[in-house]
C-alpha cells in the first residue's frame, strides 16, 4: 500500500544563476538518507511523485526537480530560451548540493538521462548507492533494425524541422514535455554520434569509469527507448561500478508491458518498488536482500559472469583470486546463457564486504 507523503515546493539555484522548481518529500520521522531523483528527458518531476512518496514512507527524504526548460523550471516561453542538455548537469549538481546539506547518506535514482548524468556530475561518486532505470547511452545506431525507421524519422526530420520552425521542440506532442531548442539540438548531435555525449563531453568517460558505488540497474525487454545494445554500452563504461543488472520481460513481472516509463507507476509497488527499497535497505542498514536479488547473488556466485564477455565473475566469500572455470562451460545451452545475461554482476570482489549480509536468512 502506498502511503502518500507531503511534498514541499522549493527552489534550487544553480551555479550559473538559473532557478529550478523542486520538491522535497519528507518522511514522518527522522530521515535515514536522502534520495535525489534525476529524471528522464522531457519527463516532469511530478511523474515521480508517487514513487518519491513510497520512499519517504520508508524513512528516506526525497528530492525531485525539473531540469531548466521543463515543468516547474520552464519559462513563460521557450522561444529564445538558452539551454543545452549539458546544462542539465548543473541542475543535477544543484539538487545534489541541497541533498548534501542534510549530512545523510545520498542515494542516486536515475531514470533514462538521469543515469547518463553519472558521467556529467563529478559529485555522483559521493553517493552511497545508485538505482538506474531504463538508462543507456543513446547512439541511434544502437537501436535494432525494426525501430530504425522511427529513429531516423525522429532525429533526421522531426527534431531539426520542428525545432527550427517553432524555436523549441514540441515534446508534448511526441515524447512528454516540450524541450528548449538548444537541448533538443544537442541531444540530436549526441544521438547521431557513435560515442554519444562522449563526443563533446570528454570528461564523461573518466567520470563513468571512476563511479564505483553499489548500483541496482533495471532494463526491460520491451523498452524501445533503451534497447539492449544502448544499455550494454552504458554498463561497459561503468567499469568500476558494483552493478546488479536486472533485465526483465513484462511476463516475468506479470504485466503486459513495462516500457520506458511504467516502472514508476504504482502497480509496480509490490514488485519493482519493493525490490528497490530492499536494495536500499541492504546498502543503508545491512538488511538481507529481497529474494529475487538474493537469487541473483547465488546465480552470480555459481556461474561465470559476462561483464561484456571480457571477465569472469568473482566468487563471493573468497579472495580476489579468479575462480577457475572450465573452458567447455563458457558456452552452455542458450537458455542458461539467457539466464546469466540478465545479471551483469560484481566486477570487484571487495564488494563482498558490502554484500555479505545479502544471503537469504
Amino acid at each position: 500500500m502506498i502511503h502518500p507523503a507531503t511534498a514541499t515546493e522549493i527552489r534550487l539555484t544553480t551555479e550559473d544563476g538559473s532557478v529550478l522548481g523542486a520538491r522535497i518529500y519528507a518522511p514522518a520521522g527522522p530521515p535515514r538518507a536522502v534520495a535525489v531523483i534525476h529524471g528522464g528527458t522531457a519527463v516532469p518531476q511530478t511523474f515521480y511523485g508517487r514513487f518519491a512518496g513510497y520512499l519517504a514512507a520508508a524513512g528516506i527524504r526525497v528530492i525531485t526537480y525539473d531540469y531548466r526548460g521543463v515543468g516547474a523550471s520552464r519559462p513563460r516561453s521557450l522561444r529564445g530560451f538558452s539551454a543545452r542538455m549539458q546544462d542539465w548537469a548543473m541542475d543535477a549538481r544543484a539538487a545534489m548540493a541541497r541533498a548534501q546539506e542534510d549530512g545523510l547518506p545520498i542515494l542516486w535514482i536515475g531514470h533514462s538521462f538521469g543515469g547518463q548524468l553519472l558521467g556529467l556530475v563529478e559529485e555522483a561518486h559521493t553517493v552511497a548507492a545508485a538505482v538506474l532505470i531504463g538508462s543507456q547511452l543513446g547512439y541511434a545506431g544502437h537501436w535494432p533494425a525494426r525501430l530504425q525507421p522511427r529513429i531516423r524519422l525522429f532525429w533526421h526530420l522531426l527534431v531539426p524541422v520542428l525545432t527550427g520552425a517553432l524555436g523549441y521542440y514540441p515534446g508534448r506532442a511526441f515524447i512528454g514535455e516540450d524541450l528548449p531548442a538548444g537541448v533538443a539540438q544537442q541531444w540530436r548531435r549526441w544521438a547521431l554520434h557513435p560515442s554519444y555525449y562522449l563526443s563533446d563531453q570528454p570528461q564523461a568517460q573518466g567520470h563513468l569509469a571512476r563511479f564505483d558505488r553499489p548500483t541496482l540497474f533495471y532494463s526491460f525487454t520491451d523498452d524501445d527507448f533503451a534497447p539492449e545494445r544502448a544499455v550494454q554500452t552504458l554498463l561497459s563504461r561503468l567499469s568500476a561500478a558494483k552493478i546488479l543488472h536486472r533485465r526483465l520481460s513484462p511476463g516475468e513481472l506479470g504485466v503486459p508491458a513495462v516500457g520506458h516509463f511504467d516502472a514508476f507507476r504504482p502497480r509496480f509497488e509490490p514488485t519493482l518498488w519493493r525490490e528497490t527499497l530492499g536494495f536500499l535497505d541492504h546498502v543503508l542498514d545491512g538488511e538481507p536482500l529481497p529474494g529475487a536479488l538474493a537469487d541473483a547473488l547465488t546465480l552470480a556466485r555459481d556461474r561465470p559472469g559476462r561483464n561484456q564477455g571480457s571477465q569472469q565473475c568473482e566468487e563471493y566469500g573468497q579472495s580476489s583470486e579468479k575462480k577457475d572455470i572450465p573452458a567447455n562451460k563458457e558456452n552452455t545451452e542458450s537458455k542458461e546463457n539467457e539466464e546469466i545475461d540478465r545479471f551483469l554482476y560484481l566486477r570487484d570482489a571487495r564488494w563482498e564486504l558490502s554484500f555479505s549480509a545479502g544471503r537469504r536468512s
